[in-house]
This record gives structure tokens, C-alpha cells and sequence, in this order.
């Protein structure tokens, strides 16, 4: 498929005519850019070659760096000879030879940069191709197409087409009537304008006239490069889109760095904790090491019975006043009828004198009376219960099937 540089689709429609020629030859006379708007780009991509003519040294320099197998011809071209005074238009494709036209664009804020360049015939352009056939030549001067045609000198040169900016710089009135009367009198006729340029065809290949007529479409099948003014808008849209995939890129960027942290932050606190985790289960080892061997010692062992009773007693804290006093009388009834473990409580009781001052308060206050023999610390001593005062015949005869001492 061919792709399209020019500016105004001036290739398509040369290509529609000359596609059926392999390794064809061109002339570019005004060849400014080798790519940006040039005619000459989709033919040499498609094996064409030729010569270029470019006056201003900034773009013969792009043409040589990107087509080193093309003759690139560094000067004006026109009638005279020697040197013309030169007018680069910085930075766009409006130099020219012409002072009037170089003073219009330096008023509308275009920089001016005056040379001296040489001035080439057209004719020893032509001369420099030898016998090669040329199939088409492109002139685009900015006003100097009349002094180009004038340079052409008697030659057995005819370019089959010939394509020729007839408007003046910047403008749709047109200047052709200047250089075409001359074209049409060297065997040429008018066949298409294209609203910027002119195409005429040599009357010795007039099978190409047909070629011409409507404008490019879709039937050339043809598309467009990437750096025309009518990709402008998705050009634009382009770099938009590369703005919001680079601030995606940046923020996703952001993200995942956040998420590391988070990540990382997470691992610390893991690591943290399992050094915590760790700490705690080799202090309850050692804990519970320790208790073993407290448990298995003689000194626990014989400690035994002052841990049950204070357990006892700090069960009996915790329970209610009335509870407590009921359960009391049950435990002094019980041991009237149990004198071994009688014994032994009594044997404890001289241990704790408040304890036992306490059971004996309650024992008295409750109408139980308690006895004991011997005054030395550690003799037994004996319980005996009586009925409480106003007790009535049952709660009497309860109290005659309780053993009124210790049996030895």
C-alpha cells in the first residue's frame, strides 16, 4: 500500500499514473524536507530514485543525511548565472529568492535569515541526470516557478509529468499565467490542478491524461504517514493518550510502591511477632520447667495441708455470710461423727489461734460448746454439741444420734 508524505496528496496522484513503472527517476526541484510534506518520500520507498535541488542549507543537509544514494544539489535554480540573494524563512518551506514575499513573512513574525547561494539552470539540472528517462519533475520555489521554466533551455529532456505550485506563497491567487504559456509551447497539456499545484503531461505519454480528473480516494488505496498536516488531530490525540498512559504508568507506579511498603511493613510486624511468639513459648517452658520441679520438692509436698486450708478459707471469704454460717454447722456436725479427721483439724486449729478463736465465737454464738483438755499447744482436744436453746424435739434427737466425744 502506498503511504502519502505530500502536502497536498500531490504523490497520490502521481502514483496513480506512474505506478506501473519500476524503479522509476524524479527531479525535486524545491525539495525542502526528506520526509515532512515531500513528494519524492512514497517513491523512494518504493525503489525510486533521483535528484533533489534545495537552496537552504539546513534542509540539503536532511536530504543528504537521509538519502545518501541521491544527488542533492545545494543551489537556486532559475535563469542568470553566478549568485542570487537568498531568503530563509527559519523553520518552514517559504524560503525564496524573491525580497517582497521574504519581508511579508518576516512581518507576520517568521525569522529571515539572508544568504548568497549559486543559481542553476534547470537545463543543467536535466544535464546532470544524463539519459536516464525522468518521469516526473516537481517544481515548488515559493514565486521563482516562472524564472525555473525560463532556465529551460533547449533539451531532449521531458519529463513525463510535470507538477507546478501555481499560487503565490500562502495564498490561492494563483501566478501560473506567468510560466505556463512556455510549458504548453516545450509539448505539454494541462491535466489537473489540485487547488495548490498544476500537472501537466508531455504530449508523447498522453495514455497517462486518463489518470488525471477526480482527486485522491479510496480507490488509489493509499494511506498516511504519520507526519502530515491532515494527522494533525491524531497526532494530537496520540500524544494525549501517551500523557494519560504515562500519569497511569506513574500512579501504578506509585501503587505498587505503596503496596511494597505495605507488604514489607506487614512482613516486619509478622517477624515481630513471631520473635514475641517465640519469647513467650521459652518463658512458659521455662515456667513450666520450674513448676515441676516445685511441685516434685519436699518443701510443696509437706505444705500440702496449709495451702488446703488457706484454699478453704478463701472459699469461705467468697461466700455469702449466711451460706458460710450454714456450712459451718455442717462441717462441725460432720466432725463430731468423724473423730479421726476431728483429731486432725483440732491439731491444726492450735496452728492459726485466730481461726480457731473465731470457730469457737461462732460454735458459742450458734449454742455449740466446745471443750478441750490439756494446756499444752498440740494436745487434743474434744468437741461436744448441745442443743441450742428453744431447739425443738426433732433437731434434739438429731443432735443424741451425733457422738458427744471422740472415740481414741
Amino acid at each position: 500500500m502506498f503511504v502519502s508524505y505530500a502536502q497536498n496528496f500531490e504523490d497520490v496522484i502521481l502514483w496513480r499514473a506512474l505506478k506501473q513503472v519500476k524503479n522509476g527517476f524524479y527531479i525535486d526541484i524545491g525539495a525542502q524536507d526528506p520526509v515532512v510534506e515531500s513528494v519524492s518520500r512514497g517513491f523512494y520507498e518504493n525503489g525510486w530514485r533521483g535528484i533533489h535541488a534545495e537552496a537552504t542549507t539546513h534542509y540539503a543537509e536532511k536530504v543528504r543525511q537521509d538519502r545518501p544514494d541521491e544527488n542533492v544539489i545545494q543551489a537556486a535554480i532559475g535563469s542568470g548565472d553566478g549568485s542570487i540573494r537568498f531568503f530563509e524563512v527559519q523553520d518552514t518551506g517559504l524560503s525564496t529568492s524573491d525580497p517582497d514575499f521574504a519581508m511579508k513573512h518576516k512581518a507576520a513574525g517568521h525569522s529571515i535569515v539572508e544568504t548568497d547561494v549559486p543559481l542553476m539552470p534547470l537545463s543543467a539540472v536535466f544535464a546532470q541526470a544524463g539519459d536516464r528517462e525522468v518521469h516526473w519533475l516537481k517544481v515548488d520555489v515559493e514565486g521563482m516557478e516562472a524564472s525555473v521554466i525560463e532556465s529551460w533551455a533547449p533539451s531532449p529532456a521531458r519529463p513525463w509529468v510535470v507538477v507546478m505550485e501555481s499560487t503565490l506563497p500562502n495564498s490561492q491567487e494563483t501566478n501560473y499565467e506567468q510560466w505556463e504559456p512556455k510549458l504548453l509551447d516545450m509539448g505539454y497539456q494541462f491535466a489537473y490542478f489540485d487547488g495548490l499545484s498544476r500537472f501537466y503531461v508531455s504530449e508523447q505519454h498522453k495514455e497517462l491524461l486518463h489518470f488525471f480528473g477526480p482527486g485522491p480516494n479510496v480507490f488509489d488505496g493509499f494511506v498516511l504517514a504519520d507526519k502530515t498536516p491532515y494527522t494533525a488531530v491524531l497526532r494530537l490525540r496520540l500524544a494525549e493518550r501517551d500523557q494519560q498512559l504515562e500519569r497511569a504508568h506513574t500512579e501504578h507506579a506509585h501503587q505498587m510502591a505503596e503496596m511494597r511498603r505495605i507488604v514489607q511493613e506487614d512482613d516486619r510486624r509478622i517477624r515481630t511477632l513471631e520473635g514475641e511468639l517465640s519469647a513467650s513459648r521459652n518463658r512458659e517452658a521455662i515456667i513450666g520447667a520450674q513448676l515441676h520441679e516445685t511441685y516434685q520438692s519436699l518443701s510443696w509436698r509437706l505444705t500440702r495441708p496449709l495451702r488446703k486450708i488457706n484454699a478453704l478459707k478463701a472459699g469461705l471469704l467468697r461466700l455469702p455470710r449466711h451460706g458460710v454460717k450454714i456450712l459451718l454447722e455442717k462441717i462441725i456436725r460432720w466432725l463430731s461423727r468423724h473423730p479421726q479427721w476431728k483429731d486432725r483439724c483440732l491439731q491444726l486449729l492450735y496452728r492459726y489461734p485466730k481461726f480457731r478463736g473465731k470457730l469457737e465465737a461462732f460454735a458459742r454464738s450458734r449454742g455449740y460448746g466446745v471443750t478441750q483438755h490439756g494446756l499444752d499447744v498440740g494436745h487434743e482436744a474434744e468437741w461436744y454439741i448441745d442443743a441450742p436453746k428453744g431447739a425443738s424435739a426433732q433437731w434434739k434427737q438429731l443432735l443424741e444420734d451425733i457422738p458427744a466425744k471422740s472415740e481414741r
